[in-house]
């Protein structure tokens, strides 16, 4: 498991507790820094955001892509898009 971090390398550190239910946690033996593997907590779903980000990449423009969005039943703004490209594209 690398750190998202650094380059160090992550060990088994315990479990966090959440409403969706218990999450391993890692500990960097280079930074020290906590960590977990899953989904960063954001206000939209995954998919919508992979979709987006797709659509981008794909070679639409932020406009289609929001409107191709709202078209789903999700409103998000141009910004917003451009971020999660740059984050996770």
């Amino acid at each position: 498991m690398k750190c998202p971090h650094c380059t160090g390398r992550g060990v088994k550190r315990g479990l966090r507790r959440t409403n969706l239910g218990k999450k391993q946690l890692y500990l960097c033996t280079k930074c020290g820094r906590k960590f977990t593997t899953d989904w960063p907590k954001m206000r939209f779903h995954r998919s919508d955001v992979m979709h987006a980000v797709r659509l981008y990449k794909s070679g639409s423009s932020s406009s289609k892509v929001k409107r191709q969005l709202e078209s789903r039943g999700v409103k998000v703004s141009r910004w917003t898009i451009i971020k999660w490209v740059r984050r996770f594209g």
